[in-house]
């Protein structure tokens, strides 16, 4: 499934940077009405589409070789989970 979601850039580390939560919803909403049993499942996003070729895509739908094609798929993947601070018993 190629999503239409812009993320976030920092160019300083050179990384992308989306929550999971906005990405839950866009997959959420898709399946709602094609296949509600599918939604919660585990998912893995491999990489980026230039957006042109996303374009392309809309109007004809891209054959899995030439999706692969012009797949960025990413170096590594981090996962960053916030630690809200604050005072807290010593454990």
């Amino acid at each position: 499934i190629a999503l239409n979601k812009t993320c976030r850039y920092c160019p300083d580390c050179d990384l992308l940077i989306v929550h999971q939560d906005e990405i839950e919803h866009l997959l959420a909403t898709l399946f709602a009405s094609h296949s509600p049993e599918d939604i919660g499942n585990d998912y893995l996003v491999v990489g980026t589409l230039d957006r042109s070729k996303w374009r392309q895509g809309v109007k004809e739908p891209l054959q899995s070789p030439d999706t692969i094609e012009n797949l960025h798929d990413f170096k590594e993947t981090w996962e960053v989970e916030v630690d809200p601070g604050g005072w807290r018993p010593a454990e």
